[in-house]
């Protein structure tokens, strides 16, 4: 072929962009679901257990430090360690900006100033393909110019019905207007292992809810036709905690000369003067913990290098909590009834109760096959993978990803 007619091909497809998959990818988030709770509660867990043995699972997905919602989300969706996407925690300073990010405040998490990285959504809309987010952490916020086809504001309090639907009538649309890749949250797991801890029966019912819910979405798609691939996944464990395993700061430190990014299961300090050592050297009498200068977190943690890292961190054992008093009568208040939480994450990712659950089924993934634990740093290269995509730059490794696809998927 001539080399116009070379290039003319070439602007065609580069137009054209990655042609949609025959089956649509659904990424599917269980929040706060341990990675042993199918074993822990089978009778509970009928359907992800099937779909665990139809297809590609790993011993468990481990998370990122801090071992929080929001940080492991956002890796989950673009394979890049919390201090390259720049959300290193559910709450954290950034000093250039001059402003506190709150996981909780619908305003900080709709501007794009927070947001680094490239989500899976962005990849595939570059290209072409349409998305779809039902409640994903990033996705209320324009990231690179982008936001996926359909999305929505955080909202819990619709009925999964309603949501049901929504997410029926994405992957249902005519030809050309369907979307490639979906992305669902359900919440249940965490909010109970919160208020009961992770042996309870009510974190038992909540297992039960969420696993009749993929249940009903599956049979939904089967009715129309709809075989996806589908990928399953957990952001973080838990383990127990109780008002018995908590140390009060303001036993320890002048809380006016702090300012406190974040504390509980993870704590994170700046000397408002300025003198880290001296805070540090303070710092060093609280028990059940250690303290860690920045630059001295654990290397596996990746915790360096970003300014919205602060300087100073204190990690409670596993199952304790450093807490501001203000902090430890709210959640005795908010959590009444058991006197306190039940339990929490966010603790060293090397924990295993931190580690959390994989499963890939569908067409484009192996059979039967169980994985050795890895970091889910590499879950946006093997969601990549299925859909045709040239991935962003990302941590992941490619020895994942080839393990759990099909021979003829690679």
């Amino acid at each position: 072929m001539k080399p116009r007619r070379w290039f003319l091909l070439f602007c065609a497809l580069a137009v054209a962009g990655a042609a949609a998959p025959e089956r649509p990818l659904i990424l599917l988030s269980l929040d706060g679901f341990r990675w042993d709770y199918c074993e822990k509660y089978p009778d509970e867990t009928p359907t992800l257990r099937r779909l665990r043995a139809e297809g590609t699972t790993a011993r468990s997905l481990i998370p990122v430090f801090p071992t929080n919602t929001f940080p492991n989300h956002y890796t989950i969706i673009t394979g890049r360690y919390p201090a390259k996407h720049g959300i290193v925690n559910n709450d954290f300073f950034d000093p250039d900006l001059g402003k506190i990010f709150h996981y909780f405040q619908p305003a900080a998490v709709q501007e794009s100033v927070w947001w680094g990285a490239e989500p899976i959504w962005v990849t595939a809309e570059r290209a072409g393909l349409k998305t779809a987010v039902s409640f994903w952490v990033g996705s209320e916020a324009e990231i690179k110019g982008r936001r996926p086809t359909f999305w929505k504001r955080y909202d819990y309090s619709q009925p999964w019905e309603s949501r049901l639907e929504e997410i029926a009538g994405w992957l249902t649309r005519p030809a050309g207007e369907r979307v490639s890749f979906l992305a669902l949250y359900l919440e249940e797991t965490n909010s109970a292992g919160h208020t009961h801890g992770p042996d309870d029966p009510a974190t038992a019912a909540a297992v039960r809810l969420v696993d009749g819910r993929i249940a009903e979405l599956l049979a939904r798609l089967h009715a129309a036709g709809i075989a996806p691939d589908l990928v399953v996944v957990s952001d973080h464990g838990m383990t127990a905690t109780s008002a018995e395993r908590v140390v009060i700061l303001d036993d320890y430190i002048d809380r006016d000369r702090v300012q406190l990014d974040a504390d509980g299961s993870v704590v994170s300090l700046r000397p408002l003067d300025g003198d880290v050592e001296a805070l540090h050297a303070r710092l060093t009498r609280v028990p059940r913990a250690r303290v860690y200068r920045a630059a001295d977190l654990p290397a596996h943690f990746r915790l360096r290098d970003n300014p919205r890292i602060a300087p100073l961190w204190i990690l409670p054992e596993e199952g304790w909590h450093v807490e501001t008093r203000a902090n430890f009568e709210r959640l005795k208040k908010r959590y009444a009834a058991r006197g306190y939480l039940g339990g929490d994450h966010g603790y060293d990712p090397a924990l295993p109760s931190m580690h959390g659950f994989f499963l890939a089924h569908g067409p484009s993934f192996a059979r039967g096959v169980t994985l050795p634990a890895f970091e889910n740093v590499n879950v946006y290269a093997l969601l990549c993978a299925v859909l045709g995509l040239t991935p962003a730059e990302h941590d992941g490794d490619a020895a994942v990803t080839r393990a759990a696809l099909r021979s003829e998927s690679r």
